[in-house]
């Protein structure tokens, strides 16, 4: 009971539950015990009543009727006066005997404690064979009175027998009946002694488990208000409601201190975060909220004593591959100590700050010399070491940094107008070869609108198709005839004429119109090439931007099954630079191509990467030899190596190749020398209209291909 009570068990609601069972039981199960007892004693009383005291009665009855036979067997003999009347009184006696003997067996029912009819039969059955051979000798006689008296004997010693063993039984069940009286007397006492004992016991726990903690409890919380120092609370081990009391006044008396804390830790929490919203997360600089508030301070301190200020704005260079090569880890890691670089470079004066991805800003007081000077000393140290290593792990990477500057009050009275000048400045740094600085000048910002208006001009164009396929020959060098064209934007603006392409395809991809414009060029080529024979070949560029979507081979496929041209006719010219960035979906794309029957041209092979790895796992079907080298190859010694080099490799490798930029006879020839498979370029043929391409297919035509400059 104790261990079912345990306090570190069970709550207080749960022992008092556990007692209120466990007594419970206790009186169920004594009461149970009882109950059986009683009905026992009851089924013994009901057989002594209903069993024996009935088969006493009928021995009884058997004896009486067994002496009124013998006293009439004496009348009968007395006196013949009414003999019938007699013999017939005897044998009703006969036959009530024979009854009374059948209700007893009845009664018996094969119970074996009960004396059996058989000895009584017997001396009955003998006594009845006297009488009758007495009554057939005329009922008289001593001799024969002498035997009827012997079997009258025996028949009533064999009842009295049977009395004897039925009164034995009878005192048996009764003995047993008061042993069982007095058992459950003793069992319902022994319930009342442990009913009373677990209610003792009930009342010592309460006091010991319940009183005496509550109280302990009460003291403490009684010495806490006159403000005393207590330690703890007692009873906070427990795990039933009292030690729950316990707990929540020790969590009361904690909390005073707790509170203090949390005070404390708030304080610091909001401190970070009012740093954490004044600096960048990653490099720990200001931000650009507090760049701007930087700037518009200095903005109002030049304008208000004087005080000119450079706004400097830093983007990297060659940061982009490096964060989608090696991952953002690894430029996150370059951010940082190009934000390290830049604190230990600028005065403590000036603010430093990262905009955003790339991009940093700074503000300069000017120096008390020339301020032109200083803001160029600083901007070169800033470029130098930018472009210092930066270690990671066991190699390093290396960026570069393009600045625009921009003069306060000079070339803008706030803050915005200063940002967008410094960034029309850093603009033109990068278009100038970048890891430069240079200074707003007003015809930048010109040139800037400049290019807004193109940039519009363009979108309008390709909405409405405005530019145009133009198709280059591609001229097999064996025997000079035209396989297939290169298909080429180009675009004749109605007031700036015509376009170069190097301006507007950079533009197209910078504002998302590359894929809409590759379409447009591709869907018309495929409708022009319908003026020629089946096996004239078109050869499309794809923009590395295009070459990471992986519906590409879907688009393509699409546009190819829509106008009816078969994908075996068409070639993808890629670059590697176009490759690098995502290399798992580039191979998945092409695949996908070259499966369909699309071929595969590596473009401008030389100038990038020129990975071996390239050309062995996705499997191209044509190297083309960059214009650079082609073009350099008569007044460079170095270039007609590399050319060599580039065939030897490609024919090893088993791939064709096509030179670009062949612009005259001798380099014609001696590509064709060492065994350069196709050309193209000024001297094999122009870039030129769909009506002129067939014409260029004509048969006159196509057996020269050299006088098609």
């Amino acid at each position: 009971m104790s261990h079912l009570l345990d306090r570190k068990r069970l709550s207080i609601s749960a022992r008092l539950t556990v007692f209120a069972v466990v007594f419970l039981g206790v009186v169920a199960v004594l009461g149970a015990l009882s109950l059986n007892r009683l009905m026992v004693i009851d089924e013994q009383t009901e057989a002594v009543r209903d069993r024996w005291l009935a088969t006493a009665r009928v021995l009884n009855n058997l004896e009486e009727a067994v002496s009124s036979f013998r006293i009439a067997e004496a009348d009968l003999a007395r006196s013949t006066a009414a003999r019938e009347v007699t013999i017939a009184r005897l044998d009703v006696l006969r036959r009530e005997i024979e009854t009374l003997g059948q209700r007893y067996e009845a009664l018996r029912n094969g119970d074996t404690s009960r004396a059996s009819l058989a000895g009584f039969t017997m001396a009955w059955q003998t006594y009845l064979a006297t009488h009758d051979a007495w009554l057939l000798g005329g009922a008289s006689g001593d001799r024969e009175q002498q035997a009827l008296d012997r079997g009258f004997d025996r028949s009533i010693m064999a009842l009295d027998v049977m009395a004897d063993i039925q009164a034995d039984a009878a005192e048996f069940e009764i003995d047993r009946a008061d042993r069982l009286i007095d058992e459950t007397i003793a069992l319902t006492l022994a319930g009342v002694a442990i009913g009373s004992l677990l209610v003792l016991t009930l009342l010592y726990r309460i006091r010991q488990t319940i009183a005496k903690p509550l109280a302990a409890i009460m003291d403490a919380l009684m010495r806490l208000a006159a403000g005393e120092c207590v330690q703890s609370v007692p009873g906070t081990e427990r795990r039933d409601e009292i030690g729950a009391m316990a707990r929540a006044f020790e969590v009361f008396r904690a909390n005073a201190a707790a509170l203090e804390r949390a005070h404390e830790e708030t304080r610091a929490a909001q401190k970070q975060a009012q740093s954490l919203a004044r600096h960048d997360a990653l490099t720990g600089l200001p931000n650009r909220r507090v760049f701007s508030v930087e700037l518009q301070a200095a903005v109002a301190r030049s304008l208000g004593e004087g005080i000119s200020y450079a706004v400097m704005l830093l983007d990297l260079d060659r940061f982009k591959p490096v964060n989608d090569i090696q991952g953002h880890a690894v430029g996150d890691t370059v951010l940082c100590e190009v934000a390290r670089r830049l604190r230990e470079i600028v005065r403590r004066e000036d603010t430093v700050a990262r905009l955003g991805g790339d991009e940093f800003a700074v503000v300069a007081a000017a120096d008390g010399g020339d301020p032109r000077e200083g803001v160029m000393r600083l901007a070169s140290r800033l470029i130098a070491a930018i472009r210092e290593p930066i270690a990671i792990g066991d190699g390093a990477v290396e960026v570069g940094a393009s600045i625009g500057i921009a003069w306060c009050p000079a070339d803008g009275r706030d803050a915005e107008s200063l940002l967008r000048a410094a960034d029309i400045a850093m603009y033109r740094a990068k278009r100038d070869g970048r890891s430069t600085y240079r200074f707003f000048e007003q015809s930048m910002d010109e040139e800037l609108r400049d290019r807004a208006a193109l940039e519009a001009d363009l979108r309008k164009a390709i909405g409405e198709e405005r530019l145009e396929p133009h198709y280059q020959p591609l001229v097999d060098m064996r025997d000079g005839h035209v396989y297939g064209f290169e298909v080429l934007a180009r675009w004749n603006h109605p007031t700036r004429g015509w376009i170069r392409p190097d301006v507007f395809i950079p533009l197209a991809e910078q504002i998302g119109l590359i894929s809409d414009l590759t379409w447009s060029l591709l869907r018309r080529a495929c409708r022009d090439s319908r003026q020629w024979s089946d096996d004239i070949r078109l050869a499309l560029n794809i923009s590395p931007v295009q070459l990471k979507d992986p519906l590409l081979p879907n688009q393509i496929l699409g546009i190819l099954a829509e106008e009816g041209f078969a994908p075996t006719r068409l070639e993808i010219e890629v670059t590697e630079t176009a490759l690098v960035s995502d290399l798992k979906t580039a191979k998945a794309i092409l695949s996908s191509l070259r499966s369909n029957g699309v071929r595969i041209a590596l473009d401008d092979f030389g100038t990038g990467y020129s990975s071996l790895y390239h050309l062995r796992e996705l499997k191209f079907d044509k190297v083309k030899i960059d214009r650079s080298f082609v073009q350099s190859m008569q007044t460079s010694s170095d270039s007609r190596k590399i050319v060599d080099a580039i065939v030897s490799l490609a024919k090893t490798l088993g791939l064709p190749t096509v030179a670009e930029g062949i612009e005259d006879k001798a380099v014609l020839d001696h590509l064709a020398s060492i065994g350069c498979d196709f050309g193209q370029g000024f001297y094999l043929g122009r870039a030129m209209p769909a009506e002129a391409a067939v014409e260029r297919l004509d048969p006159h035509d196509a057996g020269g291909a050299r006088g098609a400059a």
